[in-house]
This record gives C-alpha cells, structure tokens and sequence, in this order.
C-alpha cells in the first residue's frame, strides 16, 4: 500500500539518524533530524492536516503537527517566553491590522503560573516543564478573567509560545539557515534531557532557555510517524507528495 510505503521511508530517515554518532556527529544528527521533521510536517498539512492548517506559517504548521502526534509536552507554553513577550511590549497580533493583546489580558498574562520577584535561592532554581501550563489551561484562565476576549486572536498569540513553536525557531531554523543551534537554546545534558525539553534559565527567568536534545527529538519523531500513520490509514488519506 503506498501509504504504508511512504512511512516506511520515514522509519528509515529514523533509523539512519539513530545510528549516528551523536557525539561526533551531533551537528549532522540534528540538521536531519529537524529537517526530517519539517518535511513531515508540511506533507501532513497537505494531506490530512489540511483543514487544521489551511493558510498557516510553516512555524505554526510545524508546532501543530507536533501538538497533534508529539505527546502531551507539546501541548505545553513556555510560561517564561509568555512573560518575556509581555515584558518587552511583544504583544501585537496582527501587525498590518495592527491589532495587539487587549492592556488588562497582556497584565495578566505578566504574572500568569503564579509569577514573582523570585527568592535568593530560587535565581539558582533551574526551571522545569512541569512549571509551564498547556495552551488551554492558559486560554481558559485568561478567558475566565477577561470572557470578552477574542479567542481566536489569544491563541494564535499564545501558539507562538508553545514548545513546538519554540523548538522551530531555536533548533529548526538556527540549524537550517546558520548551521548552529540558536541563541535561546542549549544541548546541556540536564536532568531528564534525553526524556523532555529542558531549561538552562531559572524558574522566573526571562527569555527563557531551552533544550530539545537530539536523543528526546528522536523518539518525538518515532512518535510523530508512528501516530500519523495510524491517522492517515483510519482516514485513507495517502500523505506521499504525487
């Protein structure tokens, strides 16, 4: 069967990549990695991700492929990006429109997670994902504090927060387009990093920096082809480009 055939290709993009040297090969092993990625999940938008993803940036497609078939931890925004954003007056929404978050909805989201000036032993704290919130925990508390809310607009703010979002910007495009990991990122091997994303920044610290190690990448990935197989079968949509 054809689809069957075109994720088989895939386990084979997984399988080379998992052979590396990740040691010595760690720059190779992430550029196909995160391109392999990008590849799949352009073809999803195209195929059964179509309506979900009609009319999208690459970066938000790339997100929702990995909040749909990457596990639970992608469904999770970066409390602390969501704080720097605000801090900095990053709020505008629709630029040519130039429509922005509403004053008493970015104040909330200032100290969204139960943020504060942080004790003396907590600026030593590293930061970990279970201190972040998911995208509709966060849509619901602000929409509970602000119901006249635009929703849609809120979540296409707060998606660009999310770790899927994160991850394309840091790991995805700094390797493709510079040939290095970028700015807010790091391949600290901190506990848990071949389990979850990590963070070298301190629980309140802004912007934030976090690490999506090619070991914890990998079996995203397995994940990613895995679970859209079983979709694109179910719904006999064939994701392989004519």
């Amino acid at each position: 069967m054809r689809i069957t055939f075109f994720f088989d290709f895939w386990r084979q993009r997984h399988a080379f990549i998992s052979k590396l040297n990740l040691i010595e090969q760690r720059y190779e092993g992430n550029v196909l990695l995160w391109g392999s990625l990008d590849a799949l999940s352009n073809l999803w938008a195209e195929s059964s991700g179509k309506k979900e993803c009609s009319n999208s940036g690459k970066r938000i497609i790339f997100d929702a492929f990995l909040a749909r078939y990457g596990g639970e931890l992608f469904q999770l925004v970066s409390l602390p990006d969501v704080w720097s954003k605000v801090d900095r007056g990053d709020t505008c929404i629709n630029q040519k429109k130039g429509v922005k978050l509403p004053e008493n909805v970015s104040t909330f989201l200032s100290t969204i997670g139960e943020r504060r000036t942080p004790e003396f032993i907590e600026q030593y704290q590293t930061r970990c994902t279970s201190q972040d919130l998911s995208l509709g925990a966060i849509m619901n508390k602000t929409l509970a504090n602000s119901p006249e809310t635009n929703r849609t607009e809120l979540e296409q703010w707060l998606t660009l927060s999310r770790y899927g979002a994160i991850a394309y910007k840091e790991m995805r495009n700094a390797y493709i387009h510079e040939g290095r990991p970028g700015k807010r990122t790091h391949d600290f091997k901190l506990y848990g990093w071949a389990e979850r994303p990590t963070y070298r920044s301190s629980v309140y610290g802004t912007p934030p920096i976090m690490g999506f190690s090619v070991e914890f990448m990998l079996g995203v990935f397995k994940r990613c082809i895995e679970e859209f197989e079983v979709e694109a079968l179910a719904l006999e949509v064939d994701p392989a480009p004519d």
